[in-house]
Formats: C-alpha cells, sequence, structure tokens
C-alpha cells in the first residue's frame, strides 16, 4: 500500500463513523426586509383583488434547522405600508372601519411552537393580532437554505371578521369576502 493511501483510507474510516463533525448548520437569527414580502388576495363583489405590504421588522427570530422545536418569531407587519393596487383602496383601508392605523398601527404574529414534518415543511403555531384582536393560527412553512442565507415560504387563509377588518356597512361579507388569503416569503440570514 503506497503512503498517500493511508490518509485517504484514514479519513474514510473516520468519516464512516463520525469521527468528524459535520459543518455546524446556521441558526437564522436576522430579517433581511428588503427581500422579505407579504402578500394578500380577497374578493370584492366576486372579483379577485391583490395587495402587499411593505414594509416587515422582527421583534425576535431565532432558527436553527437542527432544532427547529426551540424556533422563535415575532414578526410585525406596518399596516400603514400597505398597497392595495390604487390609491383609493390604500386610503380607505387606514380608516377606522379596516385598520384603523390610528389606533393599530403593525399587525404582529408570534410563534408559540414549531413542528418538523419532514422534507423542509413545519407547522408553526402562533398567534396574529390585527387591530386590538387576537387570533391562534396554524401556518404550514417551508424552508430552504440558498447562499448563505434562510428562506420561509406559506400561506394561509383568516377571517377578516375575526379582525373586524371592514365594520359598518362593510361588514357585509357579500361586498368585501371574509377570507383573506396571505403568502408570504421571509428571508433570514445568520
Amino acid at each position: 500500500m503506497k503512503l498517500t493511501t493511508l490518509p485517504a483510507l484514514a479519513l474514510a474510516f473516520a468519516l464512516s463513523f463520525g469521527a468528524v463533525a459535520p459543518a455546524a448548520a446556521a441558526t437564522y437569527t436576522t430579517l433581511d426586509p428588503a427581500a422579505s414580502h407579504i402578500t394578500f388576495g380577497y374578493s370584492q363583489m366576486n372579483v379577485k383583488m391583490d395587495g402587499s405590504f411593505g414594509e416587515i421588522s422582527a421583534k425576535e427570530l431565532q432558527f436553527d434547522p437542527a432544532k427547529p422545536e426551540s424556533a422563535k418569531v415575532t414578526l410585525d407587519i406596518k399596516l400603514a405600508s400597505v398597497d392595495a393596487g390604487y390609491a383609493e383602496a390604500n386610503t380607505e383601508l387606514k380608516k377606522a372601519e379596516w385598520l384603523n392605523l390610528a389606533t393599530h398601527p403593525l399587525a404582529t404574529f408570534t410563534s408559540s411552537s414549531v413542528k418538523a414534518l419532514g422534507n423542509n415543511q413545519f407547522e408553526v403555531a402562533g398567534t396574529l393580532s390585527i387591530k386590538g384582536h387576537t387570533q391562534d393560527i396554524v401556518v404550514p412553512v417551508t424552508f430552504t437554505e440558498k447562499d448563505g442565507k434562510g428562506e420561509f415560504e406559506g400561506q394561509f387563509t383568516f377571517k377578516r371578521g375575526d379582525f373586524k377588518i371592514g365594520e359598518g356597512e362593510w361588514a357585509d361579507f357579500s361586498i368585501v369576502a371574509n377570507d383573506i388569503q396571505v403568502k408570504f416569503h421571509i428571508v433570514t440570514t445568520p
């Protein structure tokens, strides 16, 4: 046996028995707000409408792919950053009947648990608070690591009536549907 093959054999042997530790997984703690986005969809008089929020921040963010059950996240969405596609809708949404920005400038999601489902799929339970009302939700999330970043994608539906979004004449769900579909792409770094 040649002397140069001994180091290769030693490395192969060590790897087969776990003597060489794998590279440590990153813990993602910082939100990249410029790369992250949250969109929403709803139906107004049976016409599909879309919108987005331009400002997202993280009060708390900790995700270790090796220990997902210990993850914690609190995300704030600045409701004044709403873009419903046209100026009149943006102005209307800021009023007391809708999002009531004067009193409630933020929507907040706070996680309470994370359950790994396999294949980079997770179930994130927590609370969603909008306009002074809080509801428990469970959100399916897909996590991928790419170019040193952790990316979270998912979608869920909530009932606007549960949060008193659209009061008075706007409480009629035949005009603006009760279901609001939310899609998100959250980008994080270690």
